[in-house]
């Protein structure tokens, strides 16, 4: 086990034992195995631990493990705990997936904080397939069939060659101790069920499925790489830029078997759906168009159109003070309040934002969202783009134009409707003013 574990580290060049690198450490079987390889192949590494305190004495037992075990062997760790069933309320997300956006945002402020080169985490061939098991249920298409990556954004995967039965062996061999976690015993999550009750039949089927999978994965993305150089290639060729507009030689493009899914790969960055597309290519009506965001494609005779336009007669920036008042923006009606502090906010309405309005230096700015914008989301030190969290939210690009942040002074984002409340704006036991925002279709 050790020797393929440093052969795929070195074969990968995934990083060198001279780098420092951050180990994640729940203290359960798969990341105790890549701390026990990774102190016996001489690497340089700390680890991390999150307590998200939502098993009560186990997540306490849990963080004292790891203590111990990274003090034993004298190796410099870090812990942090959070509040997580309150920044799942705050923030009006999935426990899981709050959890997942507080340790990633902790352990990136460690990796620069500490300059460690690279975040580790214990995925392994099993949860790889789990995952890509989940996409294609999910319907997620070619992307899903990635898996999960090997080397992205400074986060590695380097337990990647092995499964968890080889994981569990290599513990029991060693003597190793670890954590259970005993809500992997439940069936309540989809990854779980796929656990317990698929993967035994898969391994009937074919005892080697994990590494099959991890093998398609990686012909998958190599694939899909491939594809995307020569549909770029071919993009260029066909297209035409003038006054600002791109036009799509339709001779060119009746060669191509799957038109529809090549226009829709390149287009898709637009906000145009494939049904948008198929629409138009369905239709020989000359000045037949559709719309999505900013952007017309329009059907010529010997090609397609593709324009910006304006969103005309709908107001994309306004200020507001700090009185009660109605107004329009972006299609929208923005009802705004402002209230003393004996009122109790209602965070279960879904299109209402409650900000602290001590903070306020009216007037503010309520606009359309740029590319460029960031915010503090609650319960983050750092900041993160709108586009990103538009992106994580899965908001479709052709709705992306409707939503709308509020803003202080040049830069300074208070707000994103109806999903974000600014950390340095959020309301706690000393406000005295509340300003409420509801954003309803006009």
């Amino acid at each position: 086990m050790l020797q393929r574990f440093e052969n795929f580290i070195s074969k990968n060049s995934l990083f060198s034992k001279e780098e420092p690198v951050l180990l994640a450490l729940s203290g359960g079987a798969d990341s105790v195995c890549l701390f026990y390889l990774l102190l016996k192949a001489g690497y340089r590494f700390s680890v991390a631990h999150c307590n998200f305190q939502l098993r009560g004495q186990e997540s306490e037992a849990d963080e004292a493990f790891v203590i111990s075990l990274a003090r034993t062997h004298q190796i410099e760790i870090f812990t942090e705990r959070f509040d997580t069933s309150k920044e799942s309320e705050e923030r009006r997300k999935g426990i899981q997936e709050v959890a997942r956006e507080l340790r990633y945002t902790w352990f990136k402020e460690l990796l620069a904080k500490h300059q460690f080169s690279r975040i580790l985490t214990a995925h392994h061939q099993t949860d790889n397939l789990e995952t890509m098991l989940i996409n294609v249920l999910r319907g997620t298409g070619i992307k899903g069939l990635h898996g999960i990556p090997l080397n992205e954004n400074n986060i590695v995967r380097p337990l990647l060659f092995a499964n968890r039965d080889e994981i569990t062996s290599y513990l029991q061999q060693n003597q190793y101790v670890f954590r259970e976690d005993s809500s992997n015993a439940s069936d309540y999550y989809l990854r779980n069920q796929i656990r317990h009750d698929v993967l035994p039949a898969l391994k009937q089927i074919q005892p080697e499925v994990e590494a099959r999978f991890y093998e398609t994965a990686q012909k998958v993305k190599g694939f899909e790489l491939l594809s995307y150089e020569l549909i770029s290639n071919l993009w260029k060729s066909i297209c035409v830029e003038m006054d600002g507009d791109l036009k799509i030689d339709l001779a060119t493009l009746d060669k191509l078997d799957n038109q529809s899914l090549f226009l829709f790969h390149n287009l898709q960055a637009y906000g145009f759906t494939l049904l948008q597309i198929e629409d138009l290519l369905n239709s020989n009506q000359i000045g037949k168009k559709v719309i999505a965001n900013q952007y017309e494609l329009i059907r010529e005779r010997l090609h397609l159109q593709l324009k910006r336009i304006e969103l005309k007669g709908k107001t994309n920036s306004v200020a507001i003070e700090a009185i009660n008042q109605t107004i329009e923006i972006l299609g929208q009606t923005a009802e705004i309040h402002i209230y003393n502090n004996n009122f109790q906010p209602d965070y279960t309405l879904k299109d209402t934002l409650f900000i602290n309005a001590d903070k306020l230096t009216f007037p503010v700015t309520l606009r359309m969202w740029e590319d460029g914008d960031k915010i503090r989301p609650l319960g983050m030190n750092g900041y993160k783009k709108v586009s990103d969290i538009l992106t994580d939210k899965k908001v479709e690009n052709s709705k992306r134009n409707t939503y709308i942040v509020l803003q202080q002074y040049e830069k300074e984002l208070i707000a994103l409707f109806p999903l974000v409340v600014s950390e340095d704006y959020k309301i706690d036991a000393s406000t005295q003013s509340i300003l409420s925002i509801t954003l309803n279709m006009a």
